[in-house]
């Protein structure tokens, strides 16, 4: 990956990119009027419906045999509350709950509460990773570890520190999530 400093009009255009790509807002759309149709995570035909297409529309990586499992975890944590009030634990105990047959979800916790706060939580994928630690080897940002990435609110301090230091604070996680997606195609 070749390395372009992020600033305001790069993240714009990779925004727009982002944005002119029918697929992707056809996806993003989708999930949009899934999570308004289905806001709440207390039903698990609810849960499930959002766990199936947040992992196939986002290639969030769960095991078709662990939708069911992740899904009944996610209905059991009480998450509503949680999210409601931005709690960063969240994204952890849904990676980390026990499900038997999965134990690799963080990228899917992330997405998953994103779609239900994209202006709270940003989505912590390979591409995202892959562009923070290109920004780090080149402009030394912050000071992070690769496990940083795996833990939740350490996640986002990386994020937050991200904006700060190439002033991007005029954009939402949002926009960061699509740009920091585009700048690794």
């Amino acid at each position: 990956m070749d390395y372009k400093k992020p600033t305001p009009s790069l993240v714009q255009e990779k925004v727009k990119e982002h944005e002119q790509d029918l697929e992707t807002v056809d996806t993003d759309t989708a999930l949009t009027l899934l999570i308004q149709t289905f806001p709440k995570n207390q039903a698990i035909h609810d849960v499930l419906l959002k766990v199936a297409a947040i992992n196939q529309l986002y290639s969030a990586g769960l095991k078709t045999t662990a939708i069911y499992g992740v899904s009944k975890l996610i209905r059991g944590l009480d998450i509503d509350p949680k999210l409601a009030q931005g709690s960063l634990d969240v994204v952890d105990e849904i990676a980390y709950g026990l499900v038997a047959g999965e134990n690799d979800r963080y990228a899917f916790a992330t997405k998953y509460c994103h779609w239900h706060r994209p202006d709270f939580y940003p989505i912590c994928d390979t591409n995202a990773r892959d562009v923070l630690r290109l920004c780090k080897e080149v402009d030394a940002f912050a000071d992070f570890r690769l496990v940083d990435f795996y833990k939740y609110p350490l996640y986002k301090g990386i994020i937050e520190a991200f904006v700060r230091h190439y002033g991007l604070s005029a954009f939402s996680f949002r926009q960061l999530d699509k740009f920091l997606w585009r700048y690794n195609q």
